[in-house]
């Protein structure tokens, strides 16, 4: 029955006391949230220049996560030269201004550019924040040419850092293994496993238990320190309004996001600095 005009409705918080007791046995079988991954920490390079370079096939997260490390840099109030050397996809681009990009597809003439772009951080002691794009073969064409390229970079004063984003098939270290085996491997670089690839009722041992159990996994695992990206559960609704993480949690999207994908948005954003703070020093 409907309440009269004007009355009250009434909150009976004791409610459940009325539920049969075979009923309520059954939030037993509910699945208990996974506890938080251990915080793995990487090598300090406060005061450092550094250029950060994120490799990984495609959906793995790279752009998602290139965003949100640039939103973090610019919040923080520091200079950073935004590239985006995928000549085919310019999602990065964007989402901010002034991205640098090669005028050029063509395989050897992108790799020209990045050459110089490198060069120009060097010289000029600028951070960086480098797209390389799906299947990237740029970075690993100067790192056949220049295998000693991390070390060249490190000697200049420049901290190379690399982020290797991968899903839950073997197939996804293969930029990394590529990279490898010609020799970069830059002192900062991590493995982020990118937990979107998780299924229901899965833990992140389960749905990444072919990956991290792969010899090449073990591999890149040596030099590397392993990471946990969070899915972003408000992802589409972020995507659809084309606009940057912090304007979306901060009302400035339009339209603006409704409660629900607004508390998603913040909890990934608390869950991402929190996981990434062992690398906070990496991000320019």
């Amino acid at each position: 029955a409907q309440p009269a005009m004007g009355s009250p409705v009434k909150f009976n918080r004791n409610i459940a006391t009325t539920i049969p007791a075979r009923a309520q046995d059954v939030t037993a079988l509910m699945p208990q949230r996974e506890p938080e991954p251990p915080i793995e920490t990487g090598v300090d390079l406060s005061g450092e220049i550094k250029i950060v370079f994120a490799a990984g096939r495609g959906k793995t997260g790279k752009t998602t996560l290139l965003r949100w490390l640039t939103e973090t840099s610019l919040r923080a109030g520091h200079s950073v030269l935004l590239a985006d050397i995928d000549p085919s996809n310019a999602s990065f681009s964007g989402y901010f201004a002034d991205v640098a990009r090669p005028d050029t597809d063509n395989a050897a003439g992108v790799t020209t550019w990045l050459q110089e772009l490198l060069e120009h951080c060097v010289t000029a002691r600028q951070s960086a924040i480098i797209d390389l794009g799906g299947g990237d073969t740029t970075l690993r064409a100067l790192a056949t040419e220049m295998p000693d390229l991390a070390a060249n970079l490190e000697a200049a004063g420049i901290a190379p850092v690399m982020f290797y984003l991968l899903g839950t098939q073997p197939e996804d270290l293969t930029p990394a293994l590529t990279l490898a085996s010609r020799g970069f491997m830059p002192t900062a670089q991590a493995l982020v496993l990118n937990e979107v690839s998780v299924q229901t009722g899965q833990t992140r041992r389960t749905a990444f238990a072919r990956l991290i159990d792969s010899p090449g996994f073990q591999r890149v695992a040596r030099n590397s320190i392993q990471l946990w990206m969070p899915r972003l559960f408000a992802a589409d609704a972020i995507e659809s309004r084309q606009c940057r993480f912090y304007e979306a949690l901060e009302g400035h999207s339009e339209p603006q996001l409704g409660i629900f994908d607004h508390a998603r948005l913040r909890t990934w954003l608390d869950q991402m600095n929190h996981r990434f703070s062992g690398v906070a020093s990496w991000i320019p």
